[in-house]
């Protein structure tokens, strides 16, 4: 047990000094992020990432469009994050010398993304939400609710209509770890 512990506060202490570093190079990293091992990071430029979230392991997050991360996000393994597809509209020209064009990817805050989610360029996830492993996110996802599936699709609210309300007042950033 001790060994596991040790273990534990190790990896989250590297993971730690993962996020310090690519801070040099983001848009902005928040308090207390973390970005575990095998991650893989393009256009950091573009990314700006909330206080207190975290970026399981392997998992691809791309800023060429935009991408901003809130407060408190659990991302879960192996995601992938893209904000940029290859343009296809001109059938006179190979799709791969058309260009990428780039839109904005937001999740908002206290989100959870299961491991193997894929968000597509566009998406916003509502505050609160959460995405079931193994979804491909094709459209917005509202505030507190759960999505799953392939596209993913609406399940259910996490909580009642009243205390959705309630939720949404709250200002996590003045919640402290």
């Amino acid at each position: 047990m001790i060994l596991q512990n040790l273990y534990n506060y190790l990896i989250f202490k590297i993971a730690r000094y993962r996020a310090i570093f690519w801070s040099l190079f983001m848009g902005y990293v928040g308090k207390g992020v973390y970005i575990l091992d095998g991650c893989r990071i393009y256009h950091p430029q573009g990314i700006r990432i909330g206080d207190y979230s975290g970026i399981n392991h392997f998992t691809d997050i791309g800023g060429r469009g935009g991408l901003i991360i809130g407060r408190y996000v659990m991302i879960g393994p192996y995601c992938q994050i893209i904000t940029a597809l290859h343009k296809s509209t001109d059938w006179t020209i190979p799709i791969s010398r058309q260009g990428i064009e780039g839109s904005k990817v937001t999740i908002e805050d206290d989100v959870w993304l299961g491991a193997h989610v894929i968000v597509l360029p566009g998406v916003k996830i509502g505050r609160g939400a959460i995405v079931g492993a193994g979804a491909v996110v094709t459209n917005d996802v509202k505030p507190y609710s759960l999505v799953a599936g392939v596209p993913a699709r609406f399940i259910r609210n996490r909580f009642s209509e009243k205390i959705i309300q309630k939720a949404k007042k709250i200002d996590w950033s003045k919640f402290e770890n």
